[in-house]
């Protein structure tokens, strides 16, 4: 199946550009820095006349529009120059943003307010932030994925902020379109930047919702209802006049934004197409229980839904699935195959695969016939933070392969028993012996308050301090300056 439908009009031919980025974590999210990176080089970021955004490409794209709008704010026209300027400032942000891992962040809050009442725990953290000013209590009820998005990237920031047309007119504001699969009736809901979009009218009739209705949402909402993956996150709940819809994963309906770009289409409208995925394993059975069963065909339906959107969509398709001249075949497969979460990454891996999508990116652009002026520009190359990567990347070594294949990780082995961990156990029995004690003699009620509330608010606040330590030491794992020292060890 062909995806390259047309050549790319030299630049100044050229009146629409739609840019789609693909779902995937944050592997996705900095392989589509690399791509708007080598666009932003070669003249054609500031064409964009739309992104279409899933999941991953939703968080980045978001952050991209958001320090996009600032720069729209001045009364001056931006020139190329200025879209590599802004592009390294994303970059700076965004690298700095993915070191805090936003997934374990999420899930840790979910799974403290969902087994604790917040009715108890609240006072309890009250009364130890008293104790302990340094603790913040805050992110035990504040650190969802929403709010995590918040608290990151995006605050206070709604719908209608966005909304706004560039100061000065010569400047070309892009529509930015956030897909998110709702539950209800099982159809896209696309959060548009522009209130005037062909798309409002598809949310008005399958939804029942108007642009002016969604002004207040939330940046942060809107973003996480595209990212939040089933069975990881929760829903989230998008209100509108007197009703609302539960949005997840836009993944599950289109992982690549591609049909957003088909609705919105005209007939001089490129389509660039950003893949982060990986191509579906091959396995061999022995023998299938009907878990694995399950599982399998979960696969073959989203790999069965990429191929019918991949053939509706995409005139050029930049992703990961073919060599690239100047890096390694190893090193390709591995940015490849980078796992998918919202958890930290290192500044090695997120400069590897910024690099790769800026590699795919010029690779695409060469085959399709680009004109020799668009490539004469990007002879010289723009000083950016990842291209520190290319001689590692050209010819790894094995401290680089070790950062990149985090599979080889043995941080989460089980450990050796030690007095720490004996003296944990006898906590726990004790608090067992005493539980089971004043249950007998005081009632149900009493035991739970004295033997109960007490080990959780303990191993809340140890947890809490124990994640923010190893949030720290994942943010000084693979950077640059430990991949350049010969002693770097895991």
């Amino acid at each position: 199946m062909t995806s390259i439908c047309r050549t790319i009009p030299p630049k100044g031919g050229m009146d629409l550009l739609g840019v789609a980025l693909s779902g995937g974590g944050y592997r996705a999210s900095l392989f589509h820095l690399g791509v708007l990176a080598r666009l932003a080089d070669s003249g054609l970021l500031r064409q964009v006349e739309a992104f279409s955004t899933v999941s991953g490409g939703s968080i980045v794209g978001a952050f991209y529009y958001h320090m996009l709008c600032e720069e729209l704010r001045k009364d001056r026209v931006l020139t190329d120059q200025d879209y590599r300027d802004l592009m390294q400032r994303v970059i700076g942000a965004f690298v700095t943003a993915v070191q805090e891992d936003l997934r374990n962040r999420a899930l840790v809050s979910g799974v403290i307010s969902s087994v604790i009442p917040p009715q108890i725990t609240k006072p309890l953290l009250s009364f130890m932030h008293r104790i302990f000013p340094s603790l913040n209590t805050d992110v035990v009820f504040a650190s969802k994925l929403e709010q995590g998005l918040r608290a990151l990237m995006f605050h206070d920031t709604v719908l209608l902020d966005w909304q706004q047309p560039p100061v000065h007119p010569s400047n070309r504001k892009p529509e930015l379109i956030m897909n998110t699969s709702i539950l209800e009736n099982g159809q896209t809901l696309y959060v548009s930047t522009n209130p005037d979009s062909v798309l409002w009218a598809r949310n008005a009739m399958n939804h029942g919702v108007q642009a002016d209705e969604l002004q207040q949402l939330p940046i942060a909402k809107a973003v996480a209802a595209s990212a939040c993956v089933p069975g990881l996150f929760d829903p989230m709940d998008i209100r509108f006049g007197d009703h609302g819809v539960h949005g997840v994963d836009g993944g599950v309906l289109d992982n690549l934004g591609g049909h957003a770009l088909e609705l919105l289409r005209q007939s001089d409208m490129t389509m660039l197409l950003s893949d982060a995925s990986m191509p579906m394993a091959v396995e061999s059975y022995e023998d299938v229980d009907a878990v694995e069963s399950f599982l399998r065909i979960q696969d073959l339906f989203m790999n069965v839904i990429r191929d019918l959107r991949m053939g509706a969509a995409g005139d050029v398709r930049i992703d990961m699935r073919c060599d690239l001249p100047g890096i390694d075949s190893t090193v390709r497969t591995l940015a490849m195959t980078m796992r998918t979460d919202l958890n930290a990454f290192s500044e090695v891996e997120a400069y590897t695969l910024m690099y790769v999508g800026y590699r795919s990116c010029e690779e695409q652009l060469r085959r399709k016939q680009v004109k020799d002026e668009l490539l004469a520009e990007a002879a010289a190359e723009t000083a950016w933070p990842f291209m520190t990567i290319r001689e590692y990347a050209a010819s790894p070594t094995p401290a680089y392969l070790t950062m990149l294949d985090r599979k080889r990780d043995k941080r989460f082995a089980i450990p050796k028993p030690s007095i720490t961990q004996f003296i944990s156990l006898a906590y726990l029995l004790l608090y067992a012996t005493l539980f089971v004690y004043i249950t007998i003699n005081h009632g149900v009620i009493e035991a739970l308050w004295y033997a109960f509330c007490i080990p959780v608010l303990f191993v809340t606040c140890v947890g809490l301090l124990y994640l923010r330590r190893r949030l720290v030491k994942d943010r000084r794992r693979g950077t640059l300056a430990q991949l350049e020292q010969s002693n770097f060890r895991l």
